[in-house]
């Protein structure tokens, strides 16, 4: 069972995940029981990309000068962002989601959070607005600005998700009616994780977007405020 989910969870837990999870889970399981395991994995890697963002926050807070007011703002936000997106799922299904995944998304988590320090960075770098300089170059980069910065990261890393899905529709494309086991082999693997990217990138971009906009209208609040 386990080698099963490995292998669906190839290339960093970000590949053919969820696209796989019905039939794998539905397969061992069966029943409500197996769509209801499909969900909690979905809640999972949904609470991966959450807690990715924030611990890019909290590296852009703590090493590059993202302020705190900002940080701590951004985080809420996710929170609440998250905790709307998740399905309601039995104990026992979750247990079942978390025996079956492991540590699989926490890689993932990693490489996100990563990948949005490094856009954030040279998204503010790149920014020329006149209302303060490059990131740890000893001024204060403005909320605004640091937002700004942010939402062109989460965009970026859609983007990716986005020419993925590119690649791999060209991948099913050249690969479909091809004669012979390998042929259908190829063109099995491509769908699949065909699928799953296309379902990563619906959960990244439900999760950066709400995120955005509440940061946003929040940021809107207060300037009116002051």
């Amino acid at each position: 069972m386990g080698s099963a989910v490995s292998s669906v969870l190839g290339g960093g837990g970000s590949g053919g995940i969820l696209g796989a999870v019905g039939g794998i889970v539905g397969g061992i399981f069966g029943g409500p029981i197996g769509a209801m395991i499909g969900q909690a994995i979905g809640n999972m890697l949904q609470q991966a990309i959450g807690d990715a963002t924030k611990q890019a926050v909290d590296t852009l807070q703590q090493e590059h000068g993202m302020p705190k007011f900002l940080a701590d703002e951004v985080k809420s936000k996710i929170d609440s962002i998250i905790g709307g997106l998740q399905q309601p799922v039995s104990a026992e299904a979750s247990q079942q989601a978390s025996q079956l995944v492991g540590d699989n998304f926490k890689d993932f988590q990693n490489d996100l959070a990563q990948a949005l320090v490094k856009l954030v960075k040279q998204n503010l770098e790149n920014q020329d607005d006149g209302q303060g300089g490059s990131v740890g170059g000893g001024k204060t980069t403005k909320g605004g600005s640091w937002l700004e910065a942010l939402a062109k990261a989460m965009g970026s890393a859609l983007g990716q998700k986005a020419s993925k899905m590119v690649e791999l529709s060209d991948k099913i494309a050249s690969t479909a009616g091809g004669e012979g086991k390998e042929a259908a082999k190829a063109n099995a693997e491509a769908t699949m994780e065909m699928q799953g990217t296309s379902q990563m990138f619906s959960l990244m971009q439900n999760a950066f977007a709400g995120a955005i906009k509440a940061i946003g209208e929040g940021l809107s609040q207060a300037a009116r405020k002051g």
